[in-house]
C-alpha cells in the first residue's frame, strides 16, 4: 500500500497543469546599516524598466511595488543623506512575491544635492564592520553557479582563493587552509556543520542543510574578521534569515534531484506583523530505496524553520534548522567466505546535526540595540558493522558514535554613536557536552562453521563540563565620506586547559574615487580543536588495548593562531563589470604536531572524509604559512539574456 501511495503522489507531481503569474509583488523594508533603524522617505526605483517604476517608504521604511512583470530586475534605493545602493539581480518569479533588506550607509559629511553615484549590493556587506576579504550573496547566486546546487559552500568555491577538495564534499580550501578552519554561523550565533552525512572533525559533506530559500542576503569573509568572529583561522559564512511573509500565505512544492520539498510561510497575525516560514526536504533517492529496496542510497531529511514576533522596541525570532542522514548497505566478505560458508557484512552509517536559537533585538534607542540569543545545538554521527553467517541472526561486531551537544547565550550591544563612529561589543559563554563511544577494535576470526570474536573493551568518554567565553569590541571610525578605519580586540577562554588567546583586529579602507577603492587589513585569529582530540588516550603498558592504565596526553593543547594580511584593490570598470585584486599572506603557529618526528599535523585536519582521531601526544609546535594573490573580473547580469560570469585566479 505505501509503495502504491508513493507512486502515486509522484505520478499526481509529474502531471499537474502549471499555473504562472505574469507578474509579481516586490515587498522590502530600507534601514540604516549601522543603527538598523527604518528609514521613512526612503526612493525604491525599478532600474531599466519603461516606464519608470518606484516608490517611496513608509514610516516602518516599508515599501511595495505591484504589477511587475517576471524578470531579473536592478532595484535602487536612495534616501537624502545616504550614499545610493543598487541591489543586482532581483529574480521576480511567480507564484511568489519578493522580499528584500537594503542597509544604506549614511554619509559623514553633508552632500548637496542627490547623489548620483551608487554602490552595489556585492560591494557592501551585510555586517558594516567587514573592512577587508568580503562580499555578500544572494539566494539567486547560489543557484546560478555551475554545480552550486543551491548549497553556499559549492557557491564560494567560484571565488578567488576559494577551492573545493573534490566534487563529492563542499568542503573548501580557503588560501591554503584546512576546510576545518572554516567558521559557519546563522543569524549572528554559531552553528555545528551544516551538511548531511557529517564526519567527525570537518565542516562540511556532499548535501548541505541548509535550504537555500529561506537565506537573504549573507556574508562570506576570507580574511583579517571584524572583531565579533572567533574560532576560525581561514574564513566565515554569516548566514542571514529572511522573515516569512506576513501579509498573505505562499505554499511551494518542488520535486528534483536534490529530493523533494515542500515550504510554507505566512502571517501569525496581519496585526502585530508576526510570520512563519519552513521548509521540509526528504531525499528522492531514498525514496527510490524504500520502493525498489536498491540498497545503499543515501537517505536525508532536513527542515529549516524561523518565527517572527515584532515587539514594542524590537523584535523576538525562533529559528534553527535540523538534519537527519543515513546510508546502508550489504557485501559479501570474500576474505572469509567458502562455497559452505558465506558472510556477508552490514554497513551502515550516518549523521544528525540541527540547533534551535532565541533572539531578542531591543533598541534602548534610535542609535543603539541590545541583541541576545540562546541556543542549543547537537551534532552526532555513527558507524556499524554487522555480521551475517549463513543468513542467521546478525551480530554487531563494529560500533562508533560521536556525539556533541552545545548551549550557548550571548549578548551584544551595537551603537551608532554618531555618522562618523560605531562601538560593537559582546559576551557570549558556552558549555559543551561530548558523548563518545568508540567500540571498533574486534578481531573476526572465519572458520568453517562460525566465527571466532575477541572482544576489546570499548573505549569511552563522557564530559559536560567543557565551557568557551568569549568577549569583543570593536570600533568603526569614518574620518569622511571615503576614509574608514576598522579596529577591535577578541579574547577566547577555553577552561579546560586554561588556554585562551587575545586577539587584534584592524583595517583601512580608502576610496579614493568614485569607482576604485584600496583596503589593506591585519587580523590576529585562533581556533580551539575538536574535543575527541583532547581526550585521546595513551596506554601506559605495552598492551594498546589497555582501557584502565592509561595518560590523556592531548589535554593540555593550546590553540591554533595565525596572522593573516592582506592587501586589495577594487575597480568598478562600469556599472556592469568589476576588477578586484587581493594580496595576502598568512602566518600560522602553534599548529599542533605530534610530538615525535613526522609528517602528521592538524594543520591539515578536516581534508578528508578520514580523519585519523588517535593521534596522541600532540604538541603545539607546528608551523605554517600561505602566500598567494587573487585577481577576480566579474560581470553583472544586465537584462535579461547575457550571462553573469566570473574569472579568478
Amino acid at each position: 500500500m505505501r509503495s502504491i501511495i508513493c507512486i502515486g503522489f509522484i505520478i499526481l507531481i509529474f502531471f499537474q497543469p502549471a499555473y504562472s503569474q505574469p507578474s509579481q509583488t516586490i515587498r522590502g523594508k530600507v534601514l540604516d546599516q549601522e543603527s538598523r533603524m527604518p528609514l521613512f522617505g526612503a526612493n525604491v526605483i525599478i532600474l531599466e524598466v519603461g516606464p519608470l517604476t518606484g516608490v517611496i517608504t513608509d514610516e516602518a521604511g516599508v515599501f511595495m511595488i505591484e504589477e511587475v512583470p517576471v524578470g531579473r530586475y536592478n532595484i535602487m534605493v536612495s534616501h537624502l543623506g545616504y550614499k545610493s545602493f543598487i541591489m543586482r539581480d532581483v529574480l521576480v518569479g511567480t507564484g511568489k512575491e519578493v522580499f528584500i533588506e537594503v542597509g544604506m550607509k549614511e554619509y559623514v559629511l553633508e552632500m548637496e544635492g542627490v547623489s548620483v553615484s551608487a554602490n552595489i549590493s556585492k560591494d557592501q556587506t551585510i555586517n558594516p564592520m567587514a573592512g577587508i576579504s568580503a562580499r555578500s550573496f544572494t539566494v539567486e547566486e547560489t543557484e546560478k553557479y555551475a554545480g552550486s546546487w543551491g548549497d553556499p559552500a559549492r557557491m564560494a568555491s567560484n571565488y578567488a582563493g576559494v577551492f573545493p577538495n573534490g566534487d563529492i564534499y563542499n568542503y573548501l580550501v580557503i588560501r591554503g587552509n584546512s576546510p576545518y578552519g572554516l567558521i559557519w554561523r546563522m543569524e549572528g550565533i554559531p552553528i555545528p556543520n551544516p551538511n548531511h552525512f557529517d564526519v567527525p572533525g570537518s565542516k562540511g559533506g556532499p548535501i548541505s542543510i541548509i535550504n537555500n530559500k529561506q537565506l537573504t542576503q549573507s556574508d562570506f569573509i576570507t580574511s583579517a574578521f571584524p572583531a565579533e568572529y572567533n574560532n576560525g583561522v581561514s574564513g566565515i559564512f554569516d548566514l542571514r534569515l529572511r522573515e516569512g511573509n506576513n501579509q498573505k500565505h505562499e505554499f511551494v512544492g518542488e520535486l528534483g534531484l536534490m529530493g523533494i520539498d515542500f515550504g510554507a510561510e505566512g502571517p501569525i497575525s496581519k496585526k502585530s506583523g508576526a510570520s512563519y516560514m519552513f521548509n521540509v526536504r526528504f531525499s528522492l533517492l531514498g525514496l527510490v530505496d524504500e520502493l525498489l529496496w536498491v540498497g545503499a542510497l543515501p537517505h536525508y531529511q532536513d527542515i529549516n524553520f524561523k518565527v517572527n514576533f515584532p515587539i514594542k522596541k524590537g523584535k523576538v525570532s525562533v529559528f534553527g534548522f535540523g538534519g537527519n542522514s543515513w546510508i546502508k548497505g550489504i557485501q559479501d566478505d570474500s576474505l572469509h567466505s567458502t562455497p559452505m560458508y558465506k558472510r556477508q557484512i552490514t554497513q551502515e552509517s550516518g549523521a544528525r546535526s540541527g540547533v534551535v536559537g532565541l533572539k531578542h533585538i531591543h533598541f534602548l534607542s534610535d542609535r543603539t540595540r541590545l541583541v541576545s540569543d540562546i541556543a542549543v545545538s547537537r551534532s552526532s554521527t555513527y558507524l556499524r558493522y554487522d555480521s551475517l553467517v549463513n543468513d542467521e541472526i546478525s551480530r554487531e561486531v563494529i560500533s562508533n558514535t560521536y556525539q556533541e551537544d552545545k548551549i550557548l547565550i550571548s549578548s551584544k550591544i551595537r551603537s551608532k554613536l554618531n555618522a562618523k563612529n560605531s562601538l560593537n561589543t559582546g559576551l557570549s559563554l558556552e558549555n559543551n557536552f561530548v558523548d563518545y563511544y568508540l567500540d571498533n577494535e574486534i578481531e573476526l576470526f572465519s572458520v568453517p562453521g562460525g566465527d571466532s570474536l575477541v572482544e576489546y573493551p570499548p573505549n569511552i568518554l563522557k564530559n559536560d563540563k567543557l565551557f568557551v567565553f568569549n568577549g569583543f569590541i570593536e570600533w568603526k571610525h569614518r574620518f569622511n565620506n571615503s576614509l574608514e578605519l576598522y579596529t577591535g580586540l577578541n579574547y577566547t577562554h577555553f577552561f579546560m586547559n586554561n588556554s585562551s588567546a587575545l586577539e587584534p583586529r584592524a583595517s583601512l579602507r580608502w576610496y579614493f574615487s568614485d569607482n576604485q577603492t584600496i583596503s589593506l587589513g591585519y587580523g590576529s585569529h585562533s581556533q580551539l580543536h575538536p574535543f575527541f582530540y583532547y581526550f585521546i588516550r595513551t596506554p601506559n603498558t605495552d598492551d594498546k588495548w589497555d582501557r584502565e592504565n592509561y595518560t590523556e596526553t592531548n589535554l593540555d593543547l593550546g590553540l591554533t593562531r595565525s596572522h593573516h594580511f592582506s592587501l586589495g584593490y577594487d575597480l568598478a570598470i562600469s556599472r556592469d563589470l568589476r576588477f578586484k585584486a587581493e594580496a595576502y599572506q598568512q602566518i600560522l603557529y602553534n599548529v599542533p604536531v605530534e610530538r615525535r618526528s613526522s609528517t602528521y599535523s592538524l594543520i591539515n585536519l578536516g581534508a578528508g572524509s578520514n580523519n585519523n582521531v588517535s593521534q596522541d601526544s600532540l604538541v603545539n609546535e607546528g608551523t605554517g604559512k600561505n602566500l598567494g594573490i587573487e585577481f577576480t573580473f566579474e560581470k553583472f547580469l544586465k537584462g535579461l539574456l547575457l550571462p553573469d560570469y566570473n574569472l579568478s585566479a
